[in-house]
């Protein structure tokens, strides 16, 4: 193999390389959780955002770690088997998942690690025990703790405000901050008897929640019980069917991405090869190259290049050329002397010719550009039919 072959190859497979890096960088950063868009984003400094709370949290040393899968749920417990998981179902993935999923999920988490910010009907049937129902209400301005209120976290945070929902608890569970609507005992927070954590408002744990009064102290008790925290908002890829039951031929996140990405490179590689002109062909030197070919080669790369106006003037300069050949007039016959020639053959004014071959004033469109090659091509072939036409005498 010669010197100019191994730069080739070594070349080849640099690239390979860093296309190899660079759909490794892809894959690694799409199987990442989204950690800004939507309610509750821990990086999210906007009003619905949680930044607040996840930086109160990480400055008393405490990690916030995000989760979307049931993947990467999985493996933040397989490395943190203690955290605390908040469980915000802000794309009602659980809301409308199958029940097989959900007790998955029951199975994976236990039941004192859980915090909710909110939940939903699925939640409370296959994730939550003492909780009967949750309510929306409007909005609620203060609640205060009261004496009967036994949780710690409560009575430390004393009041909360703006709380717009509302759970109903049975004997085996405890609330704080009661709401009285219309006679109906909801509670803004609440703990079960195995530990679960609600909050009845997703909205205590954003940025616009902490800034009422109590509620940065009730949020900072209840998710800075253990050194991790993992952010679980669901965002499950594949939705269950009809029946609720979970396909058996669904496969993994990083499957399906792999597979995505296989698809992707080898359309690229495809193009890659079909675009290959081939080897070099030699000729003898020097090489003759026709008059017409070059001026259809040049006017064809004007029109590629969408340069009209220049494709123009070279079909008007080639039709000149050939109106002379007609004609019969020598190869240094001006333009003007052409067309006048032209114009007496025909029986066309002399003026109406010169304006199809004057150069054009303003940039043509591709419609223009068409319009006006056609209006060259009759008047030459109007030409041709004039001097081969059959005469009497013949």
């Amino acid at each position: 193999m010669n010197l100019a072959s191994r730069r080739k190859y070594g070349l080849i497979i640099i690239v390979v390389l860093v296309v190899l890096l660079w759909l490794a960088v892809m894959i690694w950063l799409a199987l990442q959780p989204e950690r800004t868009e939507g309610t509750l984003g821990i990086d999210d400094k906007t009003t619905h955002g949680a930044a607040g709370i996840t930086s109160v949290l990480e400055d008393q040393g405490i990690g916030v770690q995000p989760a979307q899968s049931m993947s990467q749920l999985r493996a933040e417990l397989d490395r943190h088997p203690d955290a605390t998981v908040v469980f915000h179902d802000k794309n009602s993935a659980m809301a409308n998942a199958s029940y097989t999923r959900l007790d998955e999920l029951a199975d994976l988490v236990p039941a004192d690690q859980r915090v909710f910010a909110g939940v939903s009907e699925q939640q409370l049937r296959h994730l939550v025990e003492g909780v009967d129902e949750i309510t929306g209400v409007p909005v609620v301005e203060r609640l205060e703790a009261k004496d009967s209120c036994q949780l710690q976290a409560a009575k430390e945070a004393g009041d909360i405000a703006a709380v717009r929902s509302g759970v109903a608890l049975d004997d085996d569970a405890q609330g704080c901050f009661l709401i009285d609507d219309d006679g109906s005992q909801l509670y803004a927070y609440a703990q079960t008897a195995d530990g679960s954590i609600i909050f009845a408002d997703w909205q205590m744990l954003s940025n616009a929640g902490l800034y009422d009064n109590g509620t940065a102290t009730l949020a900072t008790w209840a998710l800075g019980r253990t050194d991790t925290v993992i952010w679980f908002q669901p965002d499950f890829s594949l939705d269950p069917d009809r029946d609720g039951e979970l396909s058996p031929v669904q496969l993994p996140d990083w499957v399906r991405m792999s597979i995505v990405w296989a698809v992707i490179v080898t359309g690229i590689a495809l193009f890659y090869i079909g675009r290959r002109s081939g080897p070099v062909i030699t000729e003898p030197l020097p090489a003759e190259v026709s008059a017409a070919e070059t001026t259809v080669g040049r006017g064809r790369m004007y029109a590629k290049a969408k340069h009209y106006a220049h494709a123009i003037s070279i079909l008007q300069q080639a039709s000149l050329a050939r109106l002379a050949r007609l004609l019969q007039l020598g190869n240094e016959t001006r333009p003007q002397a052409i067309l006048a020639e032209t114009a007496k053959q025909l029986d066309r004014p002399v003026a109406e010719l010169h304006q199809l071959y004057t150069p054009p004033a303003q940039r043509l469109t591709a419609e223009q550009f068409v319009t006006w090659a056609q209006q060259l091509q009759q008047l030459e072939q109007q030409v041709r039919d004039r001097f081969t036409a059959p005469t009497k005498e013949s």
